[in-house]
C-alpha cells in the first residue's frame, strides 16, 4: 500500500472527537465513521456537497439527532468519531477521497469515505448506504469487506435518502468478523450462531452480466472458485437468467424517484454532472412506466430467488478492477440484488492482472443476513 497520510487520502468530511465515555456493549472500544448521508448528532451533514462549488446550495445542517443506525451502534459501545467523504447526494460523481491502496484508482462510490478510512486503518469499521452499489463496490476497490443487509431490515430514519425502493444501511469492515459485529447491532433478531452445515453448497454464476467484466477479471475469479477445497462446500455452476432483465427497471425506479426527491435542485448550476443526468431522465419517465418498472422488479425477484433458494449462496462477480478516479465505477452488477432487496457481500480474495485487488461477491436469499455472513467467514478463513 502506498503511504498516505490522513489528509492526502481525504476520506473525512468531518472528524470529531477521539474518545467520549464508553457505553458497556458488545462493540465496546470500537470507532466507526458515518458516511456523510447518514445523520449524527452534533456533526454537520452535508450530502457529499460540502466546498466552494456547492456553497450556493446552502445544503449543510447540523443534526440534532442520530439516525436509527448511529443510536443503534452507540447503544451497543461503538463511537462515532466523523463523517466520511460522500459522493455527492450519494450518486456516481467523484468524491475527492482518494483509494489508499491505489491512488491512481477511484475509492469508488458512494460511500467513498468509509471504504477509504477502513482501508487505511483510520477506524475497524463505517457505515454507509446503497442504492446500487454503493457499499460493495467500494469496498471492493478499497480491498476490504463490504455488507449490504437485506433491504429494510435497518431502519433508515436520519438517513437522507436517493431511491427509498433500493436505499439501504451497509457496512464497510477491515474484515467479516467486524462486519458481522456490527451487523448483530444493526440486525433485529440477529442470531447467536448460525446453524451448521458442512460442507456448504454454493451456486457460481459467472456468465451473469459477464460483458460487464473483463476477461481476465472473469479468469481469475474463476481460478479462485476452482481452488474452493471440497471439504468447504461443492460449487453447481449457473447463470441468473433474470438478472439482464433487471437492468432497465432497475435505472427506471432509481431515477424516477430521486427526480420526485431532488427535483427542486434540477436548475442549480452547480449541480454535478451525473446526479443531473439522473433528475433529467428522472424528469422523463411517467408514473405508470415506474409502476410497471416495480411490478417488473417484483417477477423477477421471485425468479432470481427460486434460482437460489436451494444454496447457501451464490458466487457471482460483482466488480471489475477499479478504474480511474474519473469515474466511481460500474453500479449495475450489485444494483440488481440491491433492486432485490437480496444481501450482498464482497470479500477481497485474488489479485488482478493489473495488480489490484479483485472481490468475489456473495449474494444470499432476502432474510438470510446471518447465513450469508457466517459463509463469508468461512471462505475467509479458507482464503486468508
Amino acid at each position: 500500500m502506498t503511504e498516505l497520510d490522513t489528509d492526502e487520502i481525504e476520506a473525512w468530511a468531518y472528524r470529531g472527537a477521539a474518545a467520549e465515555p464508553l457505553v458497556d456493549g458488545p462493540l465496546c472500544g470500537f470507532t466507526f465513521g458515518v458516511k456523510d448521508n447518514i445523520d449524527v448528532a452534533e456533526m454537520p451533514t452535508a450530502l457529499g456537497l460540502d466546498g466552494p462549488p456547492f456553497d450556493e446550495l446552502r445544503m449543510t445542517r447540523v443534526a440534532t439527532l442520530d439516525a436509527w443506525c448511529v443510536a443503534a451502534l452507540r447503544a451497543a459501545g461503538a463511537h462515532p468519531v466523523g463523517k466520511t467523504r460522500s459522493t455527492p447526494l450519494a450518486f456516481r460523481d467523484p468524491a475527492p477521497t482518494i483509494n489508499p491502496r491505489h491512488p491512481d484508482r477511484t475509492p469508488g462510490g458512494s460511500s467513498a469515505g468509509s471504504a477509504a478510512a477502513v482501508a487505511a486503518g483510520h477506524v475497524p469499521f463505517a457505515l454507509g448506504t446503497q442504492t446500487l452499489g454503493s457499499v460493495v463496490r467500494p469496498a471492493a476497490y478499497c480491498g476490504v469487506v463490504g455488507f449490504k443487509p437485506t433491504y429494510g431490515s435497518v431502519a433508515v430514519a436520519g438517513v437522507h435518502p436517493l431511491a427509498p425502493s433500493f436505499d439501504t444501511v451497509g457496512v464497510i469492515a477491515r474484515d467479516v468478523a467486524t462486519a458481522t459485529a456490527a451487523a448483530r447491532a444493526l440486525l433485529p433478531g440477529f442470531p447467536d450462531a448460525f446453524e451448521e452445515r458442512w460442507p456448504l453448497r454454493f451456486a457460481y454464476a459467472p456468465a451473469t452480466l459477464e460483458e460487464r467484466f473483463t476477461p481476465e477479471t472473469l479468469a481469475v475469479l474463476d481460478d479462485w472458485v476452482d481452488r474452493i477445497p471440497a471439504k468447504v462446500g461443492s460449487v453447481t455452476r449457473m447463470t441468473i437468467d433474470a438478472a439482464a432483465p433487471m437492468i432497465e427497471p432497475t435505472e427506471t425506479v432509481v431515477s424516477f424517484e430521486a427526480h420526485a426527491l431532488l427535483r427542486a435542485l434540477r436548475d442549480e448550476a452547480a449541480l454535478p454532472p451525473q446526479i443531473g443526468a439522473l433528475l433529467a431522465r428522472g424528469s422523463r419517465i411517467g408514473y405508470a412506466a415506474y409502476r410497471e418498472a416495480l411490478a417488473l422488479r417484483e417477477r423477477l425477484r421471485v425468479a432470481a430467488h427460486d434460482a437460489i433458494a436451494g444454496f447457501d449462496a451464490l458466487l457471482v462477480p460483482l466488480v471489475d478492477e477499479a478504474p480511474t478516479r474519473e469515474s466511481t465505477g460500474d453500479g449495475i452488477p450489485q444494483g440488481i440484488w440491491t433492486a432485490w432487496g437480496f444481501p450482498s457481500l464482497t470479500l477481497p480474495v485474488a489479485t488482478g492482472h493489473t495488480g489490484l485487488c479483485l472481490s468475489i461477491g456473495i449474494v444470499a436469499p432476502q432474510g438470510a443476513d446471518a447465513r450469508l455472513l457466517a459463509v463469508a467467514a468461512r471462505l475467509e478463513a479458507w482464503t486468508g
